[in-house]
C-alpha cells in the first residue's frame, strides 16, 4: 500500500515542547513525548493550524519547488483564485497571469475558471434534489479528511464533484495534450497553492484514484519570483485571463456558497468554526439549509498557511464561463470526503440572497464574507 504523504512537517530541533500545538490540534494528532512534539500521520488533516500556532516556528508545510518544472517538456501554471489576493491595488490578473509565462511557464490556465463551471454544475445537482441536505461543499481537503476522520456519518452530504483544481489540471492537461501533440506524461501541470492541505490532496487524492496535479508550488515561494516577473512581462497576444467575479469569489469565505445562487446557505471559516458547524449538523441542528461551505483557514484560502501574506482577494465583473467538460463529477462514497471555506469576523456567515437574514445559533448574517 502506498504511504500517505503528509505537507505539515516537524522540526525536532526547534520543537520546545511547549504543548501550543496540542492544544490546538483539531483532531488530537499531535502528542508530546521526551520534550519533543510528535505528530500522528493517521489523524493529521494537514489543516496548518499547528503551523500558524506555533511560537518556535517548529511546524513547516514541505511542497515541491520550481526548479522540478525541468523535468517536463511543457509546463502548465494552475494560480488558485487566492493569489490574486497578494497584491495590493490589483485591477486586472492579465498582469499576474504574463508574469507567470515571464518565470518560464509555458501556459497558465485559471483554477477560477474551473471553479464556475464547478458552480455551474452544483447549481444543477441542488435544483434537481438528488443530494442528501445540507450539501457540503467538497473544496476544502483539509474539512474534507476532518469530515472522515471526526464526522464520518456526514460524508453522504459531501458534494460528489471534484475540487476546482483537479478539474482545471485535467482539462489543462488534456487540452494541451491534443493541441502540441504531446504526450500527457510530459506536460507538468503546477498547481500554485495557498494552503499545506492541497498539497497533501494532490499526492493523495480522495475519491479518485489519480490526480492530473503533477506539482504543487506554494504561493509563498513563488510570490518572489512572481513580482519581479510581473515588472517586466511581455503583454501577451492573447487574453489571458478568463475567469470572472463567481471564479476569484471562491478566495474568500463565502464566495462558492454565494455562487450557488441559494438563499438557504452557511459559510464558515476557521478550523474551530469548521467544527461547530459539523458538530451542529450532527446533531441535525442545520437541516434547513441547502449549501454548508466550510473553510480550514481564517478568512478562506486567502488566509491559508502557504500565503505570503493574509490579505483579501479583489474580484473582477463576470465573465461567461465555457461548457462543462466531461469528467467534473467525483466519485461518491465511504472513500469520499467533504471540503469547507473560511471568513472574516466570526467566521459564520449565514446567507440569504434576499437579504441576509440571520440563522439561529449562528451570529450575524453576512453573504459575502468580505473583501
Amino acid at each position: 500500500m502506498e504511504e500517505y504523504v503528509h505537507s505539515v512537517t516537524l522540526d525536532s530541533d526547534a520543537c520546545r515542547g511547549c504543548i501550543t500545538c496540542v492544544k490546538r490540534c483539531p483532531t488530537e494528532a499531535i502528542r508530546v513525548r521526551n520534550g519533543k512534539a510528535r505528530i500522528l500521520k493517521e489523524r493529521c488533516i494537514d489543516c496548518g493550524e499547528c503551523i500558524r500556532v506555533c511560537p518556535h516556528h517548529a511546524k513547516r508545510a514541505v511542497t515541491d519547488h520550481l526548479a522540478e518544472m525541468e523535468r517536463y517538456r511543457y509546463t502548465i501554471a494552475l494560480p488558485a483564485p487566492a493569489l490574486y489576493g497578494q497584491f495590493n491595488n490589483l485591477d486586472d490578473a492579465e498582469v499576474v497571469l504574463a508574469g507567470l509565462l515571464e518565470m518560464g511557464f509555458d501556459e497558465v490556465h485559471e483554477v477560477a475558471a474551473a471553479a464556475e463551471l464547478i458552480s455551474d454544475a452544483t447549481r444543477i445537482l441542488l435544483s434537481r434534489g438528488l443530494l442528501e441536505r445540507p450539501v457540503i461543499s467538497s473544496a476544502c481537503p483539509a474539512v474534507l479528511r476532518l469530515i472522515r476522520v471526526r464526522f464520518p456519518q456526514l460524508l453522504d452530504n459531501v458534494l460528489p464533484l471534484v475540487a476546482p483544481v483537479e478539474l482545471a489540471a485535467r482539462d489543462a492537461k488534456r487540452q494541451a495534450s491534443r493541441r502540441m501533440g504531446i504526450p500527457p506524461s510530459e506536460i507538468g501541470c503546477v498547481f500554485i497553492s495557498p494552503c499545506p492541505a492541497k498539497m497533501t490532496a494532490a499526492k493523495n487524492p480522495i475519491g479518485t484514484g489519480h490526480s492530473d496535479i503533477d506539482l504543487v508550488v506554494s504561493v509563498s515561494e513563488i510570490y518572489p519570483a512572481l513580482c519581479a516577473a510581473m515588472k517586466h512581462a511581455q503583454e501577451p497576444g492573447e487574453e489571458l485571463a478568463c475567469a470572472g467575479r463567481t471564479g476569484i469569489g471562491w478566495g474568500r469565505s463565502g464566495g462558492e456558497a454565494a455562487a450557488t445562487l441559494h438563499e438557504r446557505y452557511l459559510a464558515a471559516d476557521g478550523i474551530e468554526n469548521v467544527i461547530r458547524v459539523l458538530e451542529d449538523m450532527e446533531d441535525e441542528k442545520l437541516r434547513g439549509l441547502d449549501f454548508v461551505e466550510l473553510n480550514a483557514c481564517s478568512a478562506g484560502c486567502v488566509g491559508g498557511g502557504a500565503e505570503h501574506r493574509k490579505s483579501l482577494c479583489r474580484r473582477r465583473p463576470p465573465e461567461k464561463a465555457g461548457p462543462l467538460p466531461p469528467g467534473f463529477l467525483q466519485p461518491h462514497g465511504g472513500q469520499h470526503p467533504p471540503g469547507g471555506q473560511v471568513g472574516p469576523g466570526d467566521g459564520l456567515h449565514p446567507g440569504d440572497a434576499a437579504g441576509s437574514k440571520p440563522l439561529p445559533g449562528h451570529g450575524a448574517a453576512g453573504a459575502d464574507g468580505g473583501d
